[in-house]
């Protein structure tokens, strides 16, 4: 049985662990963006909250003591539940389906990478070339026509093959899944040789699409050999 590590050179399985790092490099810094985001909203209504009865207290004279320990409880109550949530988003399989053309490979690998620990080490090499593949693809669904052929291939590739080869592995029992299956893989290799047949694909879809530039730029090259070198 085929495996993504005999397919392709270590030198590639290297380069798309430094890309990998940086994408998670810049995930984590949105994540912290968002969170410190929500902590200075949490503060800013914590001071409202404080404020509105510094003033009020002012305008009626004092405020008693119950009215002052409920505005500091509200105004911690406020504080924390401003501080939690909304939570930090998460891509669930359900919001591929809803994502735009342009955004669907990124949504497909920040979902993928949310599945990592849940997938066997073995398949990491895999999870790392789709994710190649998927930064590759990207500018080029793009420049696709929403409702075009080519847009329902890819975007029911990774809106659900992807998913659901992943959700079916994860939803077998751990110890289950290094026992040879009645085609005589285990569920690890099966997954395995699925991830690498759709990182396949995608570069498949990604020739497919650049073929038309690709001819057009030769076609432009022949004419410009013809023009200028033949007559030089």
């Amino acid at each position: 049985m085929a495996q993504v590590p005999a397919r392709v050179s270590q030198e590639i399985v290297r380069a798309a662990r430094r890309q990998r790092a940086i994408r998670l490099y810049n995930a984590r810094k949105e994540r912290w963006r968002f969170r410190l985001r929500r902590l200075r909203r949490a503060f800013l209504a914590l001071s409202g909250v404080w404020i509105a009865a510094l003033v009020a207290g002012l305008v009626l004279g004092g405020l008693s003591f119950m009215a002052t320990l409920l505005s500091l409880l509200l105004g911690i109550a406020v504080f924390l539940v401003l501080a939690i949530y909304p939570a930090t988003p998460r891509l669930h399989a359900e919001d591929l389906d809803s994502a735009s053309l342009p955004e669907l490979a990124g949504s497909a690998e920040l979902w993928l990478e949310g599945k990592r620990r849940a997938l066997p080490a073995a398949a990491l090499d895999a999870i790392d070339m789709i994710g190649v593949r998927l930064e590759q693809i990207a500018p080029q669904l793009a420049a696709l026509e929403e409702s075009g052929p080519a847009a329902r291939e890819v975007r029911k590739l990774l809106s659900e093959h992807l998913p659901a080869l992943v959700d079916s592995y994860t939803r077998i029992p751990p110890s289950l899944r290094a026992q040879p299956g009645p085609a005589g893989a285990t569920p690890s290799e099966q997954l395995i040789d699925g991830l690498g047949v759709i990182s396949d694909q995608i570069e498949t879809l990604s020739h497919d699409l650049s073929r038309n530039d690709l001819d057009a730029l030769a076609t432009r090259g022949r004419f410009l050999e013809t023009k200028y070198v033949d007559r030089d």
